[in-house]
């Protein structure tokens, strides 16, 4: 039991670290979770700025044992200043639909595959901006989990790999995910996440075309077994032909 509870508390943390991104673990037969987070970023070169803040809801339902059926809706506000002034715009970004199959479970690992229908943001190829165009994209994924140590900490990691086919102008990508999760004690649990973007660099002409690596820790605090807060920062670090950016985010869990 406890096990079984520790992989349900984890396993809803990691919405919080994707981009609408579930866990290896299905949820069980007719559960729902759900999940709402807020956000700001920013990026700047010497003669622009551009700010994002927003919230998405983000929630999974174990359909039957073996299917789980997810889906995210982001909406927001994004700023730009530059030598042009300052343009805002508020409206719905990022969001997905998804249907996930579990492979594999047993009893300190499982694999998953996933396919999402996805309504994307698109961006310049010289820094984010937010108001062209979305982008209509389709992605499978495969992913696999697996307890490392339960003692002296609880330790877990997740890896994660996808085709994104992009159907507007932009390039498709490979997306590559990787996490390691600890828990140092009954309340809390930290997140480490390597994340990125690798486009294959068949767009259109002005399509998007554009790779990003990014880095993301957060902390969870289990406030009851049905109720989480989670705190965090995520950083692009590395990247080609966009400006990369900073984010902060806050965020809650239930799970019913």
């Amino acid at each position: 039991m406890g096990e079984r509870l520790f992989r349900a508390i984890f396993a809803a943390t990691l919405v919080f670290c994707g981009e609408a991104a579930a866990s290896p673990w299905n949820r069980s037969d007719g559960d729902v979770f759900l999940a709402t987070r807020f956000d700001y970023y920013w990026s700047s070169t010497p003669v622009s700025r551009y700010s994002r803040y927003g919230s998405d809801t983000y929630f999974e339902y174990g359909v039957t044992p073996g299917w789980m059926l997810s889906g995210k809706a982001y909406y927001g506000t994004r700023i730009s200043d530059s030598a042009l002034g300052r343009q805002t715009k508020t409206s719905f970004g990022d969001s997905e639909v998804s249907i996930q199959r579990q492979i594999k479970r047993g009893a300190h690992s499982a694999t998953a595959v996933s396919m999402a229908g996805a309504w994307s943001e698109r961006l310049t190829n010289s820094a984010r901006t937010g108001f062209i165009n979305s982008n209509a994209d389709v992605e499978i994924r495969a992913l696999h989990g697996r307890d490392l140590l339960f003692l002296p900490i609880k330790t877990f990691a997740i890896g994660e790999l996808a085709y994104r086919r992009r159907f507007g102008d932009a390039a498709d990508q490979i997306r590559a995910d990787a996490l390691i999760g600890v828990e140092p004690s009954s309340r809390f649990i930290i997140l480490a996440e390597a994340r990125s973007q690798i486009s294959l660099r068949n767009e259109a002409a002005l399509g998007d075309d554009f790779d990003v690596i990014k880095a993301r820790t957060s902390i969870v605090w289990r406030a009851s077994s049905r109720w989480a807060v989670v705190i965090g920062g995520e950083k692009e670090f590395a990247e080609r032909n966009i400006v990369p950016g900073t984010a902060v985010f806050l965020g809650a869990w239930s799970k019913f």
